[in-house]
């Protein structure tokens, strides 16, 4: 059984870059979460941003308070699987739908999130097995 994409899975660098570069205090942030292979998100009050980082209220126990405005990557686990992404209507309508999380939604993003996307964008669509066979493919085709 194929599980459902995650509300944020089309979201790229770019379109996190250019949000989080126009938040200000008091706007909201959310932060994407993926440990234990269930998919949370945490929405967070921006408090502060400045020389390219953004300062949430009550950060991820993961990933901390920092947030790096250019990739959502965390300032204190930038390797971790807790990243930032776009607010967007389907995010908050899955957060108010799914407030303790969910198991049943990909997170095999945690090896590419949303603000770190790019090359081949149909390899992230793919669970880790059938990236791995995608991979394999490309391989012994090239």
């Amino acid at each position: 059984m194929k599980k459902q994409q995650a509300p944020c899975n089309t979201q790229n660098q770019e379109q996190v870059e250019n949000y989080y570069r126009g938040v200000k205090a008091a706007d909201t942030a959310v932060i994407r979460a993926t440990q234990g292979n269930m998919l949370r998100y945490h929405l967070a009050k921006v408090i502060e941003t400045k020389k390219g980082r953004v300062y949430v209220e009550q950060g991820d126990p993961w990933g901390g308070e920092r947030w790096y405005m250019k990739s959502g990557k965390s300032c204190d686990h930038p390797t971790g699987q807790s990243n930032l992404v776009v607010p967007t209507p389907e995010v908050l309508k899955w957060i108010e739908d799914h407030p303790r999380g969910d198991i049943k939604f990909e997170t095999d993003y945690i090896y590419t999130p949303p603000g770190q996307r790019d090359g081949d964008p149909a390899r992230y669509r793919l669970s880790i097995t059938e990236r791995m066979i995608h991979d394999r493919k490309k391989r012994t085709e090239g």
